[in-house]
């Protein structure tokens, strides 16, 4: 797999931060996905640290988006976060 470009970063950003509002807000089980997009939003635009204690506190379903954002602009993960909640999108 390979990483990618910035631009294919920024155009990921615009798809999620579009499709939020149409994604189930919460979870059978109280997972808040609004705020597992916004983590993963974050991650994308390099504003979510990684390397800190604040980022391993975060709820797990937070935390996993998180880093399935970053394994995906690694390079490390071929299916975009935004493919990942498609699922969960409202009609």
């Amino acid at each position: 797999m390979t990483k990618p470009t910035q631009k294919e970063i920024d155009q990921e950003i615009k798809k999620l931060q579009k499709m939020k509002p149409k994604v189930l807000a919460y979870s059978a089980f109280g997972d808040d996905h609004h705020a597992a997009i916004d983590a993963q939003i974050e991650m994308l635009k390099g504003e979510l640290d990684d390397t800190t204690n604040e980022y391993y506190d975060l709820s797990d379903n937070i935390w996993s988006s998180a880093d399935e954002a970053r394994a995906w602009m690694d390079g490390d993960e071929s299916i975009s976060p935004s493919d990942n909640w498609k699922p969960l999108v409202r009609k």
